[in-house]
């Protein structure tokens, strides 16, 4: 039996876990819950699973989130609340002594060197959920690389000449996943793949000369990995969450079976293409970023993440998005974060920044 703490149980990642572990009862025991504002949801994923404890996590300070996560006695926690606000959640499960099935690409993102060197100090592990670090996540336990391949499958505009009078609703029809508005906002502009960038450097330790991105439609192939002698190994399922989530929560403690269907190759076509770096300035600058390191990854999370915002509410174009990141990382980020108080300093730094470049739009 595995015990597991969900924080988000009611967003895309949570919904998956809760489906899955109805579905085919793989041994594992939940203990609690989160959402961020679904309460109604959370009431009843309560009652259905033992009136387990639940926390509405909107209005809540971090006192009481932190008592909350500690309260709770789980073997492992599935952080898949969205944005910036994981990574004190992460922290969190990690000081209460529950290794992270991380679907919060943020912490990494953010806590960057300091939150691995935390977790190892206290004995935790911190398990990949994004189905292209899960992964490289196993396939590395079979060879030695000398390279990442993370695939992108190209979000909704990958075959338009240009990104201009891109509409909100147009960048929301992801053609292959079906996700939150914010991370398809980040697929549309190949954000989303800018923070695995540099999030695939800190899980794995690769630098950015050793660490590609190729559109991949079909989204078949999660990743790849390259050798030492030249090999390519794939890690290749259908474009489904579950696998990578439940391997995650799982960790080897738990034996699964068909948690996807079988991979048919009869048909079955993969296709791969250099992204292009200047109509998807987001990913470019992410490479950037993972170069420049000190506390840049927290410039560009803070600055998306505000940028997005004002996107979805009509204040700025599509365009706009990189603009204003590339606006905040202009200033100096050179010092790197160490500490929890750090990393919110720089952060809160980045989104003024954010929302002074977007007054200037």
């Amino acid at each position: 039996m595995r015990s597991l703490l969900i924080l988000g149980a009611t967003g895309s990642i949570g919904t998956t876990c809760l489906n899955e572990i109805r579905r085919s009862n793989p041994g594992i025991e939940i203990k609690a819950i989160s959402c961020f504002s679904n309460e109604e949801k959370a009431k009843e994923i309560s009652s259905e699973f033992g009136d387990i404890p639940y926390i509405c996590l909107s209005g809540k300070t971090k006192e009481e989130i932190s008592s909350f996560i500690h309260s709770i006695d789980a073997d492992i926690a599935l952080n898949a609340i969205a944005g910036s606000d994981g990574l004190f959640a992460t922290l969190e499960c990690l000081k209460s002594g529950k290794d992270v099935a991380l679907a919060n690409k943020e912490s990494v993102v953010m806590g960057g060197a300091f939150l691995f060197d935390m977790a190892k100090s206290l004995g935790r592990r911190i398990i990949p959920v994004d189905s292209e670090h899960s992964a490289i996540y196993h396939l590395l336990e079979g060879h030695e690389a000398s390279s990442l391949v993370i695939t992108a499958s190209g979000g909704p505009f990958i075959d338009r000449k240009d990104t201009k009078d891109v509409k909100l609703e147009d960048a929301l029809k992801h053609p292959t996943w079906k996700m939150g508005r914010k991370i398809t906002i980040d697929s549309a502009t190949l954000a989303n793949k800018g923070l695995e960038v540099i999030e695939a450097h800190y899980l794995f330790g690769f630098e950015k000369e050793n660490i590609e991105v190729t559109v991949h439609r079909q989204s078949v192939i999660h990743s790849m990995i390259r050798t030492k002698e030249g090999g390519v190994y794939a890690q290749m399922s259908p474009p489904d969450m579950t696998l990578p989530i439940m391997a995650a929560i799982s960790d080897k403690h738990l034996e699964l079976l068909n948690v996807v269907r079988p991979l048919s190759f009869d048909n079955l076509t993969l296709t791969f293409e250099k992204p292009d770096f200047e109509k998807f300035k987001m990913l470019k600058l992410a490479f950037d970023v993972l170069e420049k390191k000190g506390s840049y990854p927290i410039a560009y999370n803070a600055a998306n993440e505000v940028a997005v915002e004002a996107f979805i509410n009509g204040e700025i174009s599509f365009d706009d998005i990189s603009r204003v990141t590339d606006y905040v990382l202009s200033f100096d980020y050179s010092i790197p974060s160490i500490n929890f108080e750090m990393v919110c300093d720089n952060d809160t730094h980045a989104r003024m920044l954010a929302k002074e470049a977007i007054c200037k739009l």
